[in-house]
């Protein structure tokens, strides 16, 4: 299909049919997800595909057994996290070991800035100092002022996690299957189920298939563009 094709027909598919999905399409379509951009190549993800049935059926149940989650034929879980920025930054410094030619900005980017962004301490007195400091030298001059703080810092991993999430449902559209991202679940039972910790956010559930007759609720409705659209 052309591009503009593909984005025109992915719809939020709430009925899914009995058909099998084939493994190697959802495998494209990961593969896709992970050479998403991303916020300083931290790529925060971790994609949780749900193969064992008492999981799925417990999944459903924290998903309020909606038809999106419970006629799904493959069902995943997206999930932000803010407790692997220590090993994707070393596998980043690694890589860049290799380069032919690294630039020393690079090293400078990922030795000092990644971890003033990423550590936190348990009284929150790093967060402080930073707030305090961003601040004042933001009265002089533009400053990054993004991730300090734990809600800031989930803010961030959670829009890179995002943006991985629309390759990979745009990649399933193309591949003939339908897909629809869901929020609405109870994120604690999710943790519990997929046994994650405090350092971790669901993003979104997405439930896999192909399309079902009356899947589609609804013609689709999108506000003017006049609305939205802002020319400065």
């Amino acid at each position: 299909m052309d591009f503009f094709d593909v984005i025109k027909k992915r719809r939020s598919v709430r009925k899914f049919t009995d058909q099998k999905v084939e493994a190697t399409l959802i495998n494209k379509a990961l593969d896709a997800a992970l050479i998403a951009p991303n916020s300083s190549n931290m790529q925060p993800w971790e994609f949780y595909w749900i193969q064992d049935p008492l999981k799925k059926q417990n999944l459903i149940e924290a998903c309020f057994s909606q038809n999106a989650a419970k006629t799904a034929q493959e069902l995943i879980f997206v999930i932000a996290r803010l407790d692997t920025w220590k090993r994707n930054r070393k596998l980043i410094l690694e890589w860049a070991h290799k380069l032919k030619s690294p630039p020393k900005v690079l090293f400078d980017y990922y030795q000092k800035l990644i971890p003033l962004a990423y550590s936190r301490d348990p009284f929150y007195i790093k967060d402080i100092f930073s707030y305090i400091l961003t601040t004042l030298v933001g009265l002089f001059r533009p400053t990054p002022r993004t991730y300090f703080g734990r809600a800031r810092q989930f803010e961030g991993a959670s829009k890179s996690t995002a943006l991985a999430c629309e390759n990979f449902m745009l990649v399933l559209v193309a591949q003939g299957l339908a897909c629809c991202p869901m929020e609405g679940f109870d994120e604690k039972r999710v943790k519990k189920i997929l046994k994650l910790n405090r350092h971790c956010h669901v993003v979104m559930g997405i439930g896999i298939g192909y399309a079902a007759e009356d899947g589609v609720y609804a013609d689709q409705f999108r506000i003017s563009r006049d609305l939205v659209v802002k020319k400065l």
